[in-house]
């Protein structure tokens, strides 16, 4: 181990590829880097996905080599990961399949199909300067009556230090495992112009050494909701993020993120309001009109903080719908426990986590108005379709408006294979007023979960050797059982459901 973890730092440290990247589609890749990360071999906050593999992911932290002798697993696993993404060349072709039945979980971290059919071919590349990937989903039937996607498309070329691209990619900005109050994977991807900070390299000026080690992603999307020709329909979707660690505090991890809806049909566009609306004059004050608001905000702050000593993390974030004083106002609230270790007679790891969420706006509000709480989160007065996508929510898949409390878990084996299961208990739309992508009618429910991806198959009599020519399959699959009381009608419904996804290569 002590051998290898040298070469592994100095190979992430000289190869700053234009994209090589871990989306947001697979917990193990992600429990792995926490757990490296937990254990101070990657040096920058794992917040912010995808995740650009350029990074110096692995530092020279000579007292982190003891502690990582646990972590030989999750360490090998990610060296394959960097390898195979970063040979110069075509990458072999993957095909995917998945089917689902007709209701879903709300969608997490990880893969989950979002149709009830989908099948998707995808070819990538890798230069020194350039880095692509051209994905062609079908989906049967879709709910938003896209039947060919784009999804995960993008091409990236490496500047400096930057990643510069055009992509339609799924993002996720915060440290929650069942949600992101901002930006999630529950809505399809924005087709969007993107730039990424590739390595986290600390300032070198004494004034902003203190930040220490930092990323930053900005994109520039469209969004393409297909609403008619009314004031504020195919808005552009703008985003920025950064993560840090300051004063050298390895346990403690920040995100500040902020993301805004603006022109669209019938509305300004130009240079000068997108500078009103990065300076965050967009209230209706200081001659501020319906005519010339630049757009829909939303702005927030995130934190991990890892217990020294103890396997023992506490996260939250924190979401504004408005802006008072230059500071996020009328406030989502989510927060989390999360713990992890290791079965030493299996070689696997484990984590489990308490996660809570409310998303209605109106936590630490400074000018209390309990009236303005419900009806606000991702709702918009110009923006009629709120901060959504194709009817769902771009941030907490369960909406504006909701609570809910989640319990999970799961377990990762040598092989790379991950088991686990997750409960919910819910409140959506509990005012029952506005547009809502879930229900229009307040409802409480309750849903169980379990789910596996599977990354090694070879213990299936027909995957017997996974260097034949359809290399690698890998499976994904999830059991629900959901139970919902609509509170207006009193009716009852409960489903039982699953999906399942395979992708191979060849």
């Amino acid at each position: 181990m002590q051998k290898l973890l040298p070469l592994f730092a100095i190979t992430l440290a000289t190869n700053a590829f234009a994209s090589p990247r871990i989306e947001s589609d697979s917990i193990t890749s992600r429990h792995d880097m926490q757990l490296l990360r937990d254990n101070g071999a990657i040096e920058s906050a794992v917040l912010t996905w995808p995740w650009p593999l350029g990074r110096d992911a692995l530092g020279d932290h000579q007292s982190a080599i003891g502690d990582l002798e646990s972590m030989a697993f999750p360490l090998s696993r990610m060296e394959s990961v960097y390898s195979e993404a970063s040979e110069l060349g075509f990458r072999p072709t993957k095909t995917s399949l998945s089917l689902a039945s007709d209701t879903l979980p709300f969608r997490s971290f990880g893969s989950q199909p979002r149709e009830q059919f989908e099948a998707s071919l995808s070819q990538s590349w890798l230069s020194e300067w350039f880095a692509g990937n051209v994905s062609l989903t079908y989906a049967d039937n879709p709910l938003d009556g896209d039947e060919f996607r784009l999804d995960g498309t993008y091409l990236a070329m490496a500047l400096g230090n930057w990643s510069f691209g055009i992509d339609q990619v799924d993002r996720w900005w915060g440290p929650g495992w069942d949600g992101s109050l901002i930006l999630s994977n529950n809505a399809r991807p924005v087709p969007a112009l993107s730039l990424t900070r590739i390595s986290p390299d600390a300032f070198e000026n004494k004034w902003l050494r203190w930040i220490g080690p930092w990323t930053f992603t900005t994109f520039m999307g469209q969004l393409d909701n297909d609403e008619g020709e009314r004031p504020g329909s195919d808005a552009r979707l703008f985003g920025m993020r950064i993560d840090f660690t300051p004063f050298g505090w390895e346990n403690l991890d920040i995100g500040l993120s902020r993301t805004a809806q603006w022109a669209g049909d019938g509305r300004p566009g130009d240079l000068d309001t997108f500078w009103r609306l990065l300076i965050g004059e967009d209230n209706r004050v200081n001659g501020v009109t319906f005519e010339n608001e630049p757009g829909n905000q939303l702005a927030g702050i995130d934190y991990r903080l890892r217990i020294p000593g103890w396997n023992l993390a506490q996260y939250a974030q924190l979401t504004g719908e408005d802006e008072e004083t230059y500071l996020p106002d009328a406030n989502m609230l989510l927060a989390g426990l999360e713990t992890w270790g290791e079965l030493e007679s299996t070689n696997a790891t484990w984590r489990a986590y308490f996660e809570w969420a409310d998303t209605r706006a109106g936590y630490l509000r400074r000018d209390p108005r309990p009236d303005r709480d419900f009806n606000t989160a991702y709702n918009h007065g110009i923006y009629r379709s709120g901060y959504r996508r194709k009817g769902r929510a771009i941030g907490h898949a369960m909406d504006g408006d909701g609570v809910m409390r989640s319990i999970g878990g799961f377990i990762v084996q040598e092989n790379g294979n991950l088991w686990g299961a997750k409960y919910r208990n819910y409140s959506l739309n509990r005012d029952g007023r506005g547009p809502h992508s879930i229900t229009i009618d307040p409802v409480e429910g309750s849903s169980i979960e379990v789910f596996a991806e599977l990354n090694d198959l070879t213990f299936l009599p027909f995957v017997s050797d996974q260097r034949s020519a359809i290399s690698h399959p890998k499976l994904t699959f999830g059991i629900h059982y959901i139970d919902e009381e609509n509170q207006v009608t009193g009716e009852s419904d409960s489903d039982l459901g699953g999906h399942v996804s395979i992708v191979t290569s060849f």
